[in-house]
């Protein structure tokens, strides 16, 4: 593998992470053989999750720490996803960043971050044999970290371009409108990337303030995946980073969004040649039990063979929308569900009524041939089963992928709340119609929503 240098500073899904924390489950998955875990928590604080699959001879190597919008305040918004570019190109206090970036190529590894409302991740991909110098490498670039003020100009400039990058997608710029007015007043709103005008005012003292308070080893999770000897990895894993010493870290109490107070509507005009529409709506956070349901009513509605979002949108007098689709995110204190479509321009207006319309009218829906009655059932469409089966094929793909696995288990010690294993598969197996109908009721049909629309400039 080579080394990626990924400057998209993507966020990592919890509902994702949610999805794949399947060690109570795995034992119904194919696999070459059983999977062996073990989780302890070191001196300093750092908890750390083990899993042994001798499948393939790679380590995965993944850190969560508690960082992200929800730390940031107006004056510092951009300032976690700054600084993981940071750790992430330019250097150490022992290392430059080409000497970091030279000896991850050297050991043929793959490395990357993410950054979201709650978390940062860093994640690394190294040979087996290399698993040493993989620990060795996180532990440095995420606990001894400097900056000069030169290398963070530089950085800024990336992140000013990518910004410049988003205003110009669609779709990127209407979901990030989502989250700044669905939480109106709370860290959530905070842009993951920064405003400019706040990006350019940070300095390395501010950056460097911000990482001493919050990466300590109490505030952070590291999951190891792939082919190793638990006995032998824990070993290595306390030799690494048990000397880190313990700092006094207590975490600020986070209390969840209020509900949006009305309906926000934000038109925008672009470069483009097709009209886009994104509506967003609050949904239920990572603790939650509905976010089982959540997650089957997201695929039953707007993924899989047959979406129910696209079938009522143009299966009327005329087909509003060209697409439609749907995606679901549960952060730690609230979740959002969003529904996109691209379009006719001129078919906006209508899109919008009927969308919000029929979101709102979930609560009524059929999902399962057995809610449906004479000749007509022959026809219907298994959307519950099929949604099950649609995300036990992803349960499936995640479980496959050693990186992904230990993002997964990483994000989940931080996020969640339960010390008992989650099975999510008898989670989804559980949810019936009426279950999909009472979170459509309890999400869409009482809520307000965001709805952002994009067309072309004006001529």
């Amino acid at each position: 593998m080579e080394q990626k240098q990924n400057r998209g500073g993507g966020r990592t899904g919890p509902a994702a992470a949610f999805l794949v924390f399947l060690l109570a489950a795995s034992a119904g998955l194919p696999q070459e053989a059983p999977a062996k875990d073990r989780s302890f928590t070191l001196d300093n604080g750092l908890r750390v999750i083990l899993l042994e699959r001798r499948t393939l001879p790679l380590v995965n190597v993944v850190a969560a720490v508690g960082a992200g919008t929800k730390d940031e305040t107006e004056a510092t918004s951009g300032v976690t996803h700054l600084l993981e570019h940071c750790i992430l190109f330019r250097g150490t206090e022992l290392r430059t960043g080409h000497e970091v970036a030279a000896d991850i190529r050297r050991h043929g590894a793959y490395f990357n971050a993410h950054t979201g409302q709650d978390l940062a991740v860093f994640e690394m991909s190294a040979p087996a044999e290399h698993a040493a110098f993989a620990l060795r490498n996180q532990k440095e670039i995420l606990f001894s970290f400097r900056i000069a003020e030169a290398d963070l100009a530089s950085e800024k400039d990336v992140i000013l371009e990518e910004i410049r990058q988003i205003e110009d997608d669609p779709l990127r710029i209407g979901s990030s409108l989502i989250y700044q007015n669905l939480f109106p007043g709370h860290p959530y709103a905070h842009p993951v990337y920064g405003r400019p005008e706040t990006l350019r005012q940070l300095t390395a003292a501010d950056v460097e303030a911000f990482h001493k308070r919050l990466f300590v080893p109490a505030n952070a999770a590291l999951a190891v995946v792939g082919d190793f000897v638990l006995d032998e990895m824990e070993a290595l894993v306390r030799s690494v980073f048990g000397p880190l010493p313990k700092a006094d870290f207590r975490p600020v109490p986070l209390s969840a969004p209020a509900p949006l107070a009305k309906t926000v509507t934000i038109e925008l005009e672009r470069d483009v040649e097709e009209g886009y529409l994104i509506v967003g709506a609050a949904g239920p956070d990572y603790n939650s039990p509905d976010q089982y349901a959540g997650d089957v009513l997201t695929e039953a509605l707007g993924r899989g063979l047959s979406p129910k979002l696209l079938q009522a949108l143009r299966g009327g007098r005329r087909e509003l929308v060209s697409t439609a689709s749907m995606s679901f995110i549960a952060l730690k204190r609230a979740g959002a569900f969003l529904a996109y479509a691209s379009l006719d321009p001129k078919d906006m207006e209508a899109a919008k009524r009927e969308m919000t319309a029929y979101l709102r009218r979930v609560r009524d829906e059929s999902f399962s041939k057995s809610e449906v009655h004479g000749e007509a059932r022959e026809y219907a469409y298994e959307h519950l089963e099929g949604a099950r089966n649609e995300l036990r094929i992803a349960v499936q793909k995640a479980w496959e992928s050693g990186l992904g696995l230990a993002r997964s288990l990483a994000s989940h010690i931080m996020l969640g709340e339960s010390d008992s294993p989650m099975d999510y598969l008898e989670g989804i197996a559980k949810v019936t119609p009426s279950d999909l109908r009472r979170i459509g009721a309890r999400y869409f049909s009482r809520a307000e929503y965001v709805v952002v629309s994009v067309k072309p400039r004006s001529k």
